[in-house]
């Protein structure tokens, strides 16, 4: 192992016992580390336990010493090179610890540093090619500061006054530094805003992000709760019989979400779908607004990106455990290190499982997952990662609670059923099978080139059968039975994408340009059984029985079979082709900034059945920075998508079949600031968003091609209707967050939006000028961890706190003809979230921590937000108390 010493304040780390390498979390927490990749780094998850299971945690740690003990885990290591490697830089004058986060970018060395007294020191900048050693020299030149070797590739900066007299050397030996900040790190490098390795501040877009540590810390339940933390952005269920917790659909400032990005590498057809693991995932980006200059044809909402872990050049290891109040349990294995001495070859495997109950009796998920990650380094230049990820889930679809009975003598009235009542058959399920494969590259060898390329191939497979009541059966009869009716069905896909970006610096004088030309490529198909009902369509004996109210009797639908009866459809078939280049142009000034972009996009679709269609365009970007102070910046920016027509075959009133697409076009201008000493990030941002050419049905008009649109007194077949683009829905508003840390001893993340989301020009009567169904005015998001206490051998003790809440919301809009607009109503609500963390170093080499979390605090009652009365009803989650317990080495 490497010796490396480190400063005073860190001194409490030999009494404690800590494990090697590990700054133990009772340490001041302004400890910071430079934010390059640190969130790649091995604070891996853990295991959990559970309120009524003690053992749990025993049961980890005795495996964790039977692995160890019979060799499969293997020993920790590092890399070390002996050919120490030149990296070029150029980074302007300004901030010494602004230009350490610069220089950890380009050298991808890891440098912790107390961000407090470097606030006020600055540098005289550096330009040119240097090793890591010789680069950190000439920029703490005469700055009183110090870079010490911690570990392979790391660093830590001290006073040199410390050093004259600072304690002997300390064996490091782990991966990585367990303080608050690095875990909420507000402002890491992100390339899904502008494909180039820019920090959120220097983006003139609106980004956010949240790593796995807080994903843990915050007990999510799943993705879909992983995204509601993101403020302007929700997620709704559907009466999909595949059931709302198995596939939901998203919004980001009112309209549906765009691309998907994994690895970077965008997944034009997201074949894997909205429902992935977060065991398996290092960060989540999301990126607000169109990005059709790099996605190509995608709604303008925003764009969603998944992080994988990635393979470490250390040696560590996690365990985890979990449990909850519901009888829910699971545990996750995450290990990673070299795979020979020089560390150019690295691994990491991932592995979870779950077993979560619902509230509703017998509905139940089993998410399970494996993932495998290898990454080859042979030198500086270049790297290259190759992620495989198998998930498969097994689940009871989501039922609803209950229902308003609609007709008969009992219209109007729910049934009279107890809130968890299940009304489903035994077999009913949802079984989902995805493969992921992931490949990507880099190589760079100075500033003026970089070349990053990757490919994505995904499939899945999916059958459900679900039993739901009729209701539009007229209520109970006599007796207390209900109709009930059974559905299923089989489908199956796989798409492939991939992408190849050339960015790079080139100079005149004092100007500066940060280029980029880039192409993409994504092809996919899908396939589904015709016939979705199993028991209502076809002859013979397969109906359901009923189910009785008052005494009900669950048994398995003895006609499963029928599912895989009814053959899969021809596939449908869906390729994006784009191209794109841009410009950040770097006035002399050294604070204005000017972005210039367009792309081309090339969208082609084609049915089982039917003309394929195809659409092609150019779509802009636009942008410009301005930097009031060193942290403090101001920009404005312009962006447009465009999605081709649901359908092929709309005509016009002229007989013309409509090819334009629905076009997307976003304004937004905002500030973003770094505050406390750098630690924490605001971002303040005004938006607006345009969605048009939307094909609206023209009624009391058929028409046919070729041929202007006449009167017709009856309705038409769907085919031979009219159509106009007529549509135009606008969501505009504001959008607050702030991420870091806020004081010593407190980190959140804090954001708050408001959309007002209208339709301007539509055909439904009822719709026009008024809001847009499911889409709430406000929403805020509010997770923070406060430090409660810590000390040398006791650890430390943290509290967190969160509130989710969502202003109320709207069923589509009915009347409006003869009548007022009406629409149903679901109130808003909040949710209380809280948890309770201890951390404790055991023995020399391992860190326990165990969190205690609880979601809906308060038991609030509420409806989901697409399924409230009246119609069909939906509870959101009661109150959950779960305890996790994570052992890491």
């Amino acid at each position: 192992m490497h010796a490396a010493a480190i400063p005073p304040h860190f001194a409490g780390c030999r009494q404690a016992g800590c494990p090697a390498g590990r700054i133990p979390s009772f340490i001041d927490n302004r400890f910071v580390m430079s934010r390059h990749r640190f969130h790649a780094r091995a604070r891996l998850g853990g295991m959990r336990s559970t309120p009524g299971s003690v053992a749990a945690v025993s049961l980890a740690t005795v495996l964790c010493a039977v692995l160890a003990g019979a060799g499969v885990l293997p020993a920790p290591a590092f890399a070390a090179s002996n050919n120490p490697v030149r990296h070029a830089v150029d980074i302007p004058a300004g901030p010494l610890a602004e230009a350490i986060n610069r220089f950890s970018v380009a050298s991808g060395a890891s440098i912790a540093f107390d961000a407090g007294p470097l606030a006020q020191v600055r540098t005289d900048g550096l330009r040119g090619s240097y090793t890591v050693e010789e680069g950190l020299a000439r920029l703490l030149a005469g700055s009183g500061y110090e870079a010490v070797p911690r570990g392979a590739a790391g660093y830590a900066l001290r006073p040199v006054a410390q050093a004259e007299v600072g304690p002997a050397p300390v064996t490091l030996g782990t991966v990585t530094v367990t303080g608050e900040v690095p875990t909420y790190m507000a402002d890491r490098p992100s390339s899904t805003a502008t494909k180039t390795d820019l920090l959120p501040r220097e983006t003139p877009f609106s980004v956010d992000q949240v790593t796995s540590d807080m994903i843990q810390e915050r007990g999510d339940a799943d993705i879909f709760a992983t995204l509601e933390g993101f403020a302007g952005l929700t997620t709704n269920s559907s009466n999909s019989d595949a059931g709302g917790g198995h596939s939901r659909a998203i919004q980001i400032r009112g309209f549906a979400s765009g691309q998907t990005l994994i690895n970077g590498i965008p997944s034009y057809s997201d074949t894997a779908g909205t429902l992935r693991g977060t065991d398996s995932l290092e960060m989540v980006e999301l990126l607000r607004g169109p990005a059709g200059l790099y996605y190509g044809s995608a709604e303008p909402g925003g764009v969603i990106s998944y992080q994988y872990k990635r393979p470490q050049p250390r040696a560590a290891y996690v365990l985890r455990m979990e449990t909850d109040d519901k009888g829910s349990y699971g545990g996750m294995v995450d290990m990673t290190g070299p795979l020979e001495a020089e560390g150019r070859l690295m691994y990491r495997l991932v592995g979870s499982y779950k077993h979560r109950k619902d509230d509703q009796d017998h509905i139940w998920s089993e998410p399970k997952s494996a993932m495998a990650a290898f990454t080859l380094r042979p030198n500086a230049d270049f790297d290259t990662t190759l992620t495989y990820e198998r998930m498969a889930v097994r689940s009871v679809p989501e039922q609803e609670n209950n229902f308003m009975i609609s007709r008969g003598a009992l219209a109007g009235q729910y049934y009279p059923v107890p809130r968890d009542f299940f009304w489903g058959s035994l077999n009913d399920r949802v079984v989902r099978n995805t493969d992921t494969l992931i490949w990507d590259a880099t190589w760079s060898r100075s500033e003026a080139l970089k070349i990053r390329g990757g490919a994505t191939y995904q499939r899945y497979d999916q059958w459900w059968q679900n039993t739901r009541a009729d209701a539009a059966a007229g209520g109970p009869d006599a007796d207390g039975n209900v109709k009930r009716y059974v559905s299923g069905r089989q489908s199956e896909g796989e798409s492939y994408s991939g992408s190849l970006d050339f960015t790079g610096v080139a100079r005149h004088g004092d100007w500066r340009h940060d280029w980029l030309l880039g192409a993409g490529y994504g092809r996919s198909e899908g396939s589904s059984s015709g016939r979705a009902v199993a028991s209502q369509s076809r002859s013979g004996p397969y109906a359901v029985d009923p189910i009785n109210i008052h005494d009900p009797v669950y048994t398995d639908y003895p006609y499963q079979f029928l599912i895989w009866e009814d053959p899969l459809v021809p596939a449908a078939t869906r390729t994006d082709t784009s191209f794109y280049l841009q410009d950040m142009l770097h006035l002399p000034d050294g604070r204005t900034r000017f972005m210039l972009g367009a792309g081309w996009s090339r969208y082609r679709s084609a049915p089982s059945t039917g003309e394929a269609n195809t659409v092609q365009r150019w779509s802009p970007r636009l942008a410009a920075m301005y930097d009031i102070t060193p942290a403090v910046t101001v920009y404005a920016s312009y962006g447009e998508s465009f999605l081709p027509q649901p359908s092929l075959t709309y005509l016009d009133l002229q007989g013309n079949y409509i090819t334009r697409p629905v076009e997307g076009v976003q304004y937004e201008a905002g500030l973003k600031a770094d505050l406390f000493e750098g630690s924490a990030m605001f971002t303040g941002a005004l938006f607006r968003v345009e969605k048009k050419n939307v094909a609206t049905e023209q009624e009391g008009l058929i028409c046919e091609p070729g041929q202007p649109a006449r009167p017709w007194p009856d309705l038409p077949d769907p085919e031979d209707r009219c159509y106009g683009l007529t549509g135009l829905t606008r969501a505009q508003g504001v959008e607050l967050r702030l991420t870091g840390q806020i004081m010593d001893g407190w980190v959140a993340q804090l954001g708050y939006s408001y959309t007002q989301a209208k339709y301007l020009r539509t055909d439904s009567v009822a719709a026009l000028g008024n809001s847009v169904e499911y889409t709430p005015r406000h929403n805020l998001s509010i997770w923070n961890k406060f430090r409660l206490y810590r000390a040398p051998g006791v650890g430390e003790v943290s509290l967190g706190l969160g509130l989710r809440a969502w202003s109320r919301v709207h069923s589509p809009w009915s009347g409006g003809t003869d009548s007022p607009p009406t629409a149903n109503w679901n109130p808003g609500y909040g949710l209380v979230d809280l948890g309770l963390y201890w951390d404790k170093p055991i023995g020399h080499d391992k860190q326990l921590k165990l969190a205690l979390n609880v979601s809906n605090l308060f038991d609030k009652a509420y409806y989901e937000r697409r399924r409230f009365p009246p119609g069909t009803v939906l509870y959101g989650d009661e109150r959950r108390i779960s305890l996790s317990a994570q052992l890491s080495f």
